[in-house]
């Protein structure tokens, strides 16, 4: 009765013309632990996608239907790709057999909040699971978790294609929460988090990775999906209880903040080592010199001379932005047309978000306590945000971005890119 009640299902779901089916633009993502991130401000290189070469372009693969019912609890998955169809779609074979193994998970449940609706289709853990492993310091980051989520605009409008000027515009940040950890502090960025991510159908495949989950079994972990790409929104979108360690959704947050608990294995949680792993978070400046330096000495001689040469060009930027002040900031740099915004200050708020306009705009958000160090009185100032090169084009000319706090006279508080009139990078 089950099998043909599926079959029946299945036939009644079927779409009855087929979406034509092209070549996807595969982009390709890593939100390195923050050591590596601090390395890649450092250098100033801004590319397009990420790790270039690692993998291809992949084509579309099949796409079924899915019957949602109640609760937020997926009945079948026949809409969206399984994980194993993603892994092939991003040609990764080990994570494909990955996910045809019997420790892969299958949770299919949606999530509605905002404009999205997000679906935590499969998760699964283990040791060398993809032909993409992450290096840190020239060692291979071999125990690993991976999950794939479906992402949708709610009115069904389809969400832009990676090679549409549209795609970007949008983003989000997935990340994991461990109960009785400070959210803002233990996320996918200390965990060593990365992503891929394609479109298909309308619906965005992101499948996302970071160190192994499963030593924390024994407590409640959790997948979030934001509708900002930026530390700052765990603090807005999610409460976390002191108490208990629990972490919950921000009911009064007005945006997507879906939160998934996973339904890991407790037998396979490892407190010991989990509390190693914890420590091994806890570095310092030089070890993480260190472990940049390791880094470098692994990759091919070409990408080490652009990097060297990033490296010069971001130090020279910054002894440049040394020499800016409220005073001279505009006789040495010009205002990127439009890009200015004004921020929103709410002094009795825990947290300051801020932006600038634009395609090419810059975001970024701080604690309070940190805003109010910046501006303590309301004298006019600037605080450099932010500042990188980036090289491209048919000339392969290299540019300059800085991202600016300003307080002008009458106290308003705006952001602002700025790029230097007269600097020979």
């Amino acid at each position: 009765m089950s099998k043909k009640l599926d079959k029946l299902l299945a036939t009644a779901l079927t779409p009855d013309v087929q979406p034509e089916r092209a070549l996807n633009e595969q982009i390709l993502r890593r939100a390195k632990e923050e050591a590596q991130m601090k390395e890649e401000m450092k250098n100033g290189l801004k590319k397009r996608g990420a790790w270039s070469g690692k993998r291809a372009v992949a084509t579309a693969v099949i796409a079924a239907a899915v019957l949602v019912v109640g609760g937020g609890t997926t009945y079948a998955a026949w809409r969206y790709l399984t994980p194993q169809e993603a892994a092939a779609e991003l040609q990764d074979k080990k994570l494909m057999d990955a996910f045809s193994g019997e420790d892969a998970i299958f949770v299919n449940e949606t999530q509605t909040y905002g404009d999205y609706r997000t679906t935590l289709i499969g998760i699964v853990s283990g040791k060398d699971l993809t032909d993409y492993a992450m290096t840190t310091g020239g060692e291979v980051r071999a125990d690993r978790s991976y999950w794939l989520l479906a992402i949708e605009h709610v009115d069904g409008t389809p969400m832009p294609d990676t090679g549409s000027p549209e795609y970007g515009k949008e983003t989000f940040l997935t990340s994991p929460f461990i109960q009785g950890l400070e959210p803002w502090k233990y996320n996918i960025y200390t965990f060593g988090g990365g992503y891929s991510e394609f479109v298909q159908d309308g619906v965005m495949y992101r499948m996302a990775e970071c160190d192994d989950l499963e030593l924390f079994a024994d407590k409640e972990v959790y997948l979030c999906l934001a509708d900002e790409n930026s530390v700052g929104v765990i603090g807005e979108a999610y409460n976390y209880d002191e108490t208990t360690g629990k972490i919950t959704r921000n009911e009064a947050y007005d945006g997507c903040n879906a939160l998934f608990i996973l339904p890991l294995d407790r037998a396979k949680a490892d407190p010991k080592k989990a509390e190693s792993y914890l420590r091994s978070l806890e570095k310092t400046p030089e070890e993480e010199q260190e472990e940049m330096d390791k880094e470098l000495e692994h990759l091919p001689e070409s990408q080490r001379k652009e990097m060297e040469e990033g490296e010069a060009q971001t130090e020279a930027l910054g002894a440049f932005v040394e020499t800016l002040t409220v005073e001279n900031i505009d006789e040495l740099c010009e205002k990127v047309a439009g890009s200015e915004v004004v921020v929103n200050v709410d002094w009795d708020s825990d947290w300051v978000e801020y932006s600038t306009s634009g395609e090419a705009g810059s975001s970024g958000g701080m604690a309070m306590s940190d805003f109010k160090l910046l501006f303590p009185d309301d004298s006019p100032c600037i605080s450099v945000q932010s500042f990188g090169i980036s090289s491209g084009g048919a000339d392969g000319a290299v540019s300059a971005s800085i991202s600016v706090l300003r307080r002008y006279e009458d106290g308003t508080i705006t952001c602002a890119d700025y790029v230097p009139k007269d600097l020979n990078l």
